[in-house]
């Protein structure tokens, strides 16, 4: 039956709300599922309308594209989209796109599951935009050109951000089974739309729905399950009106008593009670302080000031000197009048109010009555009253620039979902990783997990060849330095600036004697007599001190 076939369908395809990819079945390449689902659909006597897939569209957007897409010519969109780099792009930012392209074969809900699928990646960021699509209502006389933002469509699904609002749409236009009217029949409880990681660049993201004919749904976010369940109870507003409703006609009664509680009538107030004590008294424990200085100013004239010299009396009035805070005050515990500090007043109690007891007049809540729904009914299948997809548009208002749209599939198979999503999306997704690994890795300089690893040589040198108590001072520092990269930083900043300073002291302090030597003779002197004979004096008057002081040490001793 059709419970079964579409157990085995999910089975086969392993969507898995542990992120799990998809099972060696899902894992067929698009060729393998095209043949699969073609022998399928065969048998089903349903025909594959694009020649890859088991899909009644899909677009990959290539150079010539697989569908013709038009650009709406009405005046609401101020904005293009471009097929450019294998994508349908919006190029620019703050602008309202509309273009679409028309199925040919609609495609019916209700009988089978209709799976929308598609990629859209936000290349600049996402912060304010629509990044969803919207599957059109067949209609014979609908011309791309003159898609509006009011064309009816069946099933407006995938991504809107900006601000704090980020969900992932998913809204059905419902045939109201009384009126006649179409409702739209949002997904209420809506999952993120995930295009945007905390520090890791925009990836192409790929949104998949499923409407089961059992009145069941899913949404997929990368191949992994966001939400599931029926849609009579996830959809607001109900796809059933409720068989009760409020009664339009009824109101609340004049004498209808709703205050639960009531200030208790026979409560007076307390004889000892003073609503006129004040909350903050002065403190009677407070003492001035014995260098407080009650006759010095708190603010005096600058006794540095001057008169500028430009200064005009005639223009400018009469100069004075500004005011400033006394520079007395400073230095003591302060200056003025002294009043004591002031501390909650333990006898204050404020305004007085009589306790609550409950009301014995209190009738409950009031709630009008319920009477029956006359625009009930029971509608066992709602899809059904879904009408089916002519076209697939991009109608959105973006202020991000570089939304690219790809890989749309409409489809009745969820095989061809995984499938395609395996060709184009998987490939793609897992380069964007891995340059994102790339990324980070030359980065990694910038890491405490680098530099960790570097000091583990230090490490090895300090505990073999330093003295023990070096070792505690050098974990420690070794510890600050990874915890706050600023300082590693400025170490490292340091340790060049040091070895040039060293370096320069020594250089400076070897030279200097070579330097003064040369300043006292030239090169070219030849030694003489005098130059001797003073060496020699120099001699013994050097060893003539020596011995007056070994002299001294032995008359000491």
């Amino acid at each position: 039956g059709t419970a079964g076939a579409r157990q085995r369908a999910r089975e086969d395809q392993a969507y898995s709300r542990e992120g799990r990819k998809y099972s060696g079945m899902g894992k067929m390449r698009v060729s393998t599922v095209a043949l699969v689902a073609a022998g399928l659909a065969a048998f089903a006597g349903i025909a594959a309308v694009d020649a890859d897939v088991n899909a009644a569209f899909f677009e990959s957007f290539g150079s010539p594209t697989d569908h013709e897409w038009v650009n709406s010519a009405d005046e609401v969109f101020n904005g293009v989209v471009e097929l450019k780099d294998g994508g349908f792009v919006t190029p620019y930012p703050a602008r309202r796109y509309g273009a679409s392209s028309k199925i040919a074969h609609p495609v019916k809900f209700g009988e089978k599951p209709v799976v929308l699928q598609y990629e859209v990646h936000f290349s600049k960021g996402h912060t304010c935009s629509g990044g969803y699509l919207k599957f059109l209502s067949a209609d014979a006389a609908f011309e791309p050109e003159s898609l509006t933002d009011k064309t009816p469509y069946s099933v407006m699904f995938g991504p809107d951000k900006c601000g704090s609002s980020d969900k992932v749409h998913l809204i059905i236009r419902y045939k109201d089974q009384k009126t006649g009217e179409y409702e739209e029949k949002h997904l209420a409880a809506a999952p993120p739309s995930g295009t945007m990681e905390m520090g890791a660049a925009p990836k192409t993201k790929l949104y998949t729905a499923v409407l089961y004919p059992d009145n069941t749904y899913k949404v997929l976010v990368d191949q992994v399950v966001q939400s599931e369940g029926s849609l009579f109870d996830d959809f607001e507003p109900s796809f059933i009106p409720p068989k009760m409703i409020d009664d339009p006609e009824d109101s609340k009664p004049a004498d209808w008593v709703d205050e639960p509680k009531i200030p208790d009538p026979e409560a007076t107030k307390p004889d000892d009670w003073d609503e006129d004590a004040p909350r903050m008294i002065p403190d009677p424990d407070a003492t001035k302080p014995d260098d407080w200085d009650e006759d010095a100013p708190l603010n005096v004239v600058d006794p540095n000031a001057v008169q500028p010299e430009d200064w005009d009396e005639e223009e400018d009035g009469e100069w004075e000197a500004p005011i400033v805070s006394n520079p007395k005050c400073r230095v003591v515990s302060g200056c003025g009048p002294w009043t004591a500090p002031e501390i909650p007043n333990p006898e204050y109690r404020g305004k007085w109010q009589a306790p609550y007891v409950d009301n014995p007049a209190y009738k409950g809540e009031w709630a009008p009555r319920q009477i029956a729904n006359p625009n009930h009914y029971e509608d066992s299948a709602p899809l059904a009253s879904v009408a089916p997809i002519g076209a697939v548009a991009i109608e959105i208002w973006a202020m991000d620039e570089g939304i690219v749209f790809d890989n749309v599939l409409v489809s009745h198979d969820e095989l061809a979902a995984v499938g395609t999503a395996e060709e184009f999306w998987l490939p793609k997704h897992e380069a964007q990783l891995e340059e994102e690994r790339a990324a980070q890795a030359s980065s990694s300089f910038f890491g405490s997990e680098f530099w960790q690893e570097k000091f583990l040589s230090i490490d090895q040198f300090v505990v073999g060849n330093l003295p023990d108590f070096v070792v505690p001072f050098w974990f420690t520092a070794r510890d600050v330095m990874l915890g706050n990269m600023f300082v590693l930083y400025a170490v490292l900043a340091s340790v060049p600036i040091t070895v040039v300073f060293v370096l320069v002291k020594l250089f400076s302090k070897s030279s200097k004697p070579v330097v003064d030597d040369v300043g006292r003779r030239k090169k070219t002197d030849a030694p003489n007599g005098k130059d001797k004979e003073s060496d020699d004096e120099e001699e013994e008057e050097e060893e003539e001190e020596n011995k007056n002081v070994r002299r001294r040490g032995r008359k000491r001793a």
